[in-house]
């Protein structure tokens, strides 16, 4: 139930604001807005406004802004299709970019509540790593992995990920103002866990020296009891350094929830450009199933449950925003697309034409929203 409630909410925020975005451009640009709706259905509450209508709806997981004359025509001068193209371009986008503002607001609440901050510069170089042997140091600031900027920590973890065994990997670093280049081998770490009676037994080996720490249940470290008694292991392939950490600050709260945002926005087009070259399968992709599931994963995650939702739905939010403004039909990136080819040629697409696209898009949409929840459903199953 508590699942349900927190997803509902989830989505009708997301998508509320999503709405609100046209919504306020649109009045601040003259356009008639014949209402503004949360949710979908019958209307539970309404207000009528001076021309708007305002309305909550019983079916909680959306709303709508509607325009008039947005999908046909009207002798109204504020009518949507009457209005500059350029006009039409900010509120079409206000939609997305409000969404992304929100996983900004979100950040900025989140990471003083995870302080302290990781940075991208090195505290200390693990012992017996590649990267040892070839010469980073305490202080020096990594700016560059494998031709990629590096902005912050998160930078870094998403480089690592690419890395394998044998193939060199190159960093600049700045170290007292001059720019320096290492070249090295990722350092092979394997973690293992031990689930025991009163805390976890972790042993890290580093290309083949082994240390090993135990940890004592406790807030941090909530003990799991369908864990205890078993192991598991984790391989992975990393630089081989500390970060430095920094305390939260009102000066970098502001910086960190920016690089956070451009992350996540990042992250999102370097999935779908994988999912479009095929090094990402159709079946490591989540849809609302998968959301769900995560949705109760975090909810279920302990005393700071609520910090893993507020991070879920700034995730969601932005790739919700960044997702709609891709140049698909029926999102508001196709809309957007058809816009900019009206500005081009100076003359709209014929209505028609533009709705069919948007009606078969509209289908292909469905479609995969199907394929992807039968996934999701599957790999509950198979859990």
């Amino acid at each position: 139930m508590i699942t349900a409630v927190v997803t509902i909410i989830m989505f009708l925020v997301m998508v509320s604001l999503h709405e609100f975005g046209h919504f306020i451009v649109g009045k601040l640009l003259g356009f008639k807005i014949l209402e503004y709706a949360i949710g979908f259905g019958p209307q539970l509450l309404k207000k009528q406004g001076t021309e708007t209508m305002y309305s909550l709806r019983a079916i909680p997981v959306g709303g709508y802004c509607k325009f008039e004359g947005e999908d046909g025509d009207s002798d109204d001068d504020r009518a949507f299709s009457k209005q500059a193209v350029w006009k039409r371009i900010l509120v079409v986008l206000a939609g997305g970019v409000s969404n992304i503002i929100l996983g900004f607001v979100l950040f900025m609440i989140i990471v003083p509540m995870t302080s302290p901050i990781l940075t991208n510069t090195v505290e200390s170089v693990v012992k017996n790593s590649y990267v040892e042997t070839a010469g980073l140091m305490p202080g020096d600031k990594i700016v560059e992995i494998d031709n990629k900027k590096v902005s912050f920590y998160n930078d870094i973890s998403l480089a690592t990920e690419m890395f394998t065994k044998d193939t060199n990997t190159t960093i600049k670093v700045y170290r007292n103002g001059e720019k320096l280049t290492l070249t090295f081998k990722p350092t092979e770490e394997i973690i293992n866990y031990k689930y025991e009676e009163n805390g976890v037994t972790v042993e890290e080996t580093i290309n083949g020296v082994k240390t090993t720490e135990f940890y004592e249940y406790g807030k941090d470290n909530v003990r799991d009891d369908s864990k205890v008694g078993t192991e598991e292991s984790i391989t992975r392939y990393i630089i081989g350094f500390r970060p430095h950490t920094e305390p939260v600050t009102v000066f970098n709260v502001w910086q960190q929830a920016w690089f956070q945002t451009k992350f996540v926005v990042k992250i999102v087009y370097q999935s779908l450009w994988q999912m479009v070259t095929g090094k990402v399968g159709m079946d490591q992709v989540s849809g609302p199933v998968g959301i769900v599931s995560e949705v109760n994963n975090a909810v279920n995650s302990g005393s700071r449950s609520w910090l893993y939702v507020l991070n879920l739905v700034a995730l969601l939010t932005i790739n919700l925003g960044v997702f709609n403004l891709l140049p698909v039909p029926a999102l508001d990136g196709g809309r957007l697309f058809f816009m900019v080819i009206e500005l081009i040629r100076q003359k709209p697409i014929p209505p028609e034409k533009e709705g069919m696209v948007h009606a078969i898009g509209m289908l292909m949409l469905f479609g995969l929203i199907i394929v992807i929840s039968f996934n999701d459903i599957m790999k509950l199953i198979g859990r």
